[in-house]
């Protein structure tokens, strides 16, 4: 007698296919994934003091910014809640390019571009910070020399 399955033994079923399929994954022989593999980041043990402004006006502030772990963190900005966060990095020619995204409870979303050459930084970032009845965007630039 062939009875069809309930819908919820079936699914009990998958379940329990799927769990032991996840398991042989990880057994022995297997090779790991690029995510479980350590990389050294090209910016890592670096820190920079940098002068900054918004977007089209003169210096107003000073930050310094931290590359450790593979995070990135702007001093000036961890007053608002906004703490590290991983970074990007990749080669342009004898320069390093970066990308980072840092987020606050309270303050929003920064994001991050910039480039390394000869001890000199000079990075972009985007501040938005957005509410169901406004939204605040700024732009700001940021120039500096690697701390010796």
């Amino acid at each position: 007698m062939n009875a069809p399955l309930s819908p919820a033994l079936s699914a009990t079923i998958a379940i329990a296919l799927i769990s032991v399929t996840a398991m042989g994954a990880g057994a022995a022989g297997a090779t790991a994934s690029p995510s479980a593999v350590p990389t050294v980041s090209l910016l890592d043990g670096k820190t920079f003091a940098a002068q900054s402004g918004e977007k089209g006006k003169q210096a107003s502030k000073k930050d310094t910014f931290v590359f450790k772990d593979g995070r990135f963190l702007s001093e000036a900005c961890t007053p608002y809640g906004f703490g590290d966060a991983p970074y990007q990095a990749t080669l342009d020619g004898a320069a390093v390019r970066f990308h980072a995204e840092t987020h606050s409870p309270t303050h929003g979303k920064m994001v991050w571009d910039g480039i390394v050459k000869d001890n000199a930084i000079e990075a972009t970032s985007v501040w938005t910070r957005e509410r169901w009845y406004w939204k605040i965007k700024r732009e700001y630039w940021f120039r500096g020399q690697l701390k010796e």
